[in-house]
Order: structure tokens, then C-alpha cells, then sequence
């Protein structure tokens, strides 16, 4: 998929610590900060129409900030 939008690492970081309303370290997991499938959906659904090809299934597989940003970030 193909789109003018480009996520950055930062901007994956940002996304998750808005949502969250914290900043996490890059190895917690997610959902023991307070992340739920339905956030997850809503971070999946935005990045995929930024042009990621990572679904919720490879999301929620490895649910920490780094393992996410190695998946969706174009530029780190």
C-alpha cells in the first residue's frame, strides 16, 4: 500500500503514549500498561492508512513500543 504519509518511530511513540496518557519504556508491555484490543484496533486502523502493512494480528503478537516501531516505522 501506498501513502503521502510516512510514520516515523516518533510518531509511532507518540500515537501509543497519547493513547495510553503516559509514557512507557520501549520493552513494557502494553497491555500491562493499560492498552485493550478495541485501542489496539483504533492504532492498528490509523497506521494502516499511513501505509503500514502491520494488522492487529502482528500487533497484539508483540505488544511493546520497540517491537511495534521496527514493524510500522518507515524512518527511524
Amino acid at each position: 500500500m501506498t501513502s503521502s504519509t510516512t510514520l516515523t518511530a516518533a510518531q509511532v511513540r507518540t500515537d501509543v503514549t497519547t493513547l495510553l496518557g503516559h509514557d512507557v519504556d520501549d520493552h513494557d508491555d502494553l497491555f500491562d500498561e493499560g492498552l485493550d484490543s478495541m485501542r489496539l484496533m483504533s492504532l492498528a486502523e490509523r497506521w494502516r492508512a499511513a501505509g503500514s502493512e502491520a494488522g492487529f494480528l502482528d500487533l497484539v503478537q508483540q505488544p511493546t513500543l520497540a517491537a511495534w516501531v521496527d514493524l510500522v516505522a518507515t524512518a527511524r
